[in-house]
């Protein structure tokens, strides 16, 4: 992700609780409800010679359809919180204040002293900063909507000079890294490092970090680091293993080391997760006393907002612009591509994810292109079914698993829905299922022979064509 750099440019700030801070002053103007929608918005138009450019250049429009964004309701919410929750979080943090450095100080201290690195020590000079939690299943564009709020505040602001006085400091606004790849502590506070490294553009990891230090030591040291860099708030991507801890990564860091390492210094922390990590924290009345603090963590660590990003429905108009994105009327205008059932189906057979969609929907549309420049008669939803079958082979058992609890008409259209409709969607749930594999037979140790008219037959002279290409068993016209 690119790194977006600039001088600071301060803001006169209408309440006065804000006036007087120069990480606040410096941070862009608040976004209004339209202008940051109109801001989130990512268009992939096709070239008005789609049709007669080579494969390659076609296959190259197609891969940009991946950068497609339509923004939802959650959108707005989820900035709201972030751009709050940041400024909040300055007001505490002022490096003007006495507070402030001797908070630097402290932290500092303990990094030079060895000392242990407790879960349970208080805060200091500062109040535990606000979290947020953002939920939903794997796939459904979580960390894509995150970091596309994000990039709407410049990642680092250099101060040289405040009110007549000389202030040389950089302001880290935010930062986001993955958990994905952080199995042990060490990991994750290296992985800390090199993305700080990344954003400031230059090494920085010797002046906090020895090849030696202890895991204390390397947390005292991202804290340490994250007040010296003004860091306005931190993304932690991915951390579902570790609200789900696995006995083979024992030395994954847990949730109140997280919560000690960022909140108790004052820096709001953005966790996304996928719905699955989430049932760890759910107990039941027998269980309460057992989870109480695991259930207490958890609080805190949504203690501001739990945005939970929703599959895509059909009958709602975002959904409508998502499709209209991939399926552009200068390729599929009068087409049956534009029918309720086409886009009930796609639905269904991606239950809503929208990873899913996208690779089915770029599948199809280059195996729709492909055959109809050899002129063949097309039925669109037949062809849909085959490149699911075909390119989301791997795809298809936790899609299947999605399904059961999924419903392809959204809330509020499903109880205007006729009976008759109602009976077609279940069919196409049912068509969708259609492509689960059967078991295999259990092997015996006695042979029997089939006579010849039972045994399957290759039919001669299929063609082998790419998952991604055209469709194998799409019949001739």
């Amino acid at each position: 992700m690119k790194v977006t750099r600039t001088k600071a440019n301060y803001k006169a700030q209408a309440l006065s609780k804000y006036q007087g801070n120069p990480l606040v002053e410096a941070l862009p103007s608040s976004l209004t409800e339209s202008e940051f929608t109109e801001l989130m918005y990512v268009f992939k138009h096709f070239p008005d010679c789609f049709n007669a450019l080579s494969r390659i250049d076609v296959n190259d429009c197609l891969d940009d359809l991946k950068l497609v964004h339509i923004p939802t309701k959650e959108a707005y919410q989820l900035y709201e919180n972030v751009y709050a929750q940041m400024r909040k979080c300055y007001v505490k943090r002022n490096p003007l204040d006495a507070d402030t450095r001797r908070l630097a100080n402290s932290i500092s201290t303990r990094l030079k002293a060895n000392c242990k690195f407790d879960v349970e020590q208080p805060c200091e000079h500062v109040a535990t900063a606000p979290s947020i939690l953002v939920s939903g299943k794997a796939g459904i564009g979580k960390t894509v909507l995150i970091r596309r709020i994000l990039s709407t505040f410049p990642q680092v602001i250099k101060h040289t000079e405040y009110r007549g006085q000389v202030f040389e400091t950089q302001q880290v606004v935010w930062m986001s890294f993955d958990m994905q790849a952080s199995r042990s502590r060490k990991a994750l506070a290296h992985n800390f490092f090199n993305e700080l490294e990344r954003v400031v553009g230059c090494e920085i990891k010797g002046d906090f970090v020895k090849s030696r230090d202890s895991i204390d030591q390397l947390f005292h040291a991202m804290q340490t680091a994250a007040v010296v860099y003004n860091i306005g708030l931190i993304h932690i991507d991915e951390a579902q293993f570790v609200l789900n801890p696995s006995s083979n990564f024992k030395d994954a860091p847990t949730l109140p080391e997280i919560e000690t390492l960022f909140n108790k210094i004052g820096v709001p922390v953005i966790i996304s997760t996928t719905d699955d990590a989430l049932a760890t924290f759910k107990s039941t009345e027998n269980e309460a006393l057992t989870k109480a603090t695991k259930l207490q963590t958890v609080r805190r660590l949504n203690s501001v907002a739990h945005i939970k990003i929703k599959q895509w429905h059909a009958d709602t108009s975002k959904f409508d612009e998502f499709f209209s994105a991939y399926f552009q009327p200068s390729i599929f205008e009068n087409s049956e591509v534009n029918s309720n059932e086409f886009k009930l189906q796609l639905l269904v057979l991606c239950a809503g994810v929208t990873d899913a969609i996208s690779v089915l929907s770029i599948a199809f549309i280059r195996n729709y292109h492909s055959l109809s420049e050899k002129g063949k008669k097309l039925d669109c939803l037949k062809l849909l079914k085959q490149v699911y079958q075909t390119r989301m082979e791997i795809w298809h058992a936790p899609l299947s698993k999605l399904r059961k609890d999924y419903n392809v008409l959204s809330p509020k259209k499903k109880a205007n829905r006729s009976t008759d409709s109602n009976m077609n969607v279940a069919q196409l749930y049912s068509e969708a299922e259609a492509f689960t594999p059967k078991p295999a037979r259990k092997r015996t140790s006695e042979h029997h022979l089939k006579p010849a008219q039972s045994v399957e037959r290759i039919n001669e002279g299929d063609e082998m064509i790419d998952a991604d290409s055209i469709v194998a068993s799409y019949e001739n016209e």
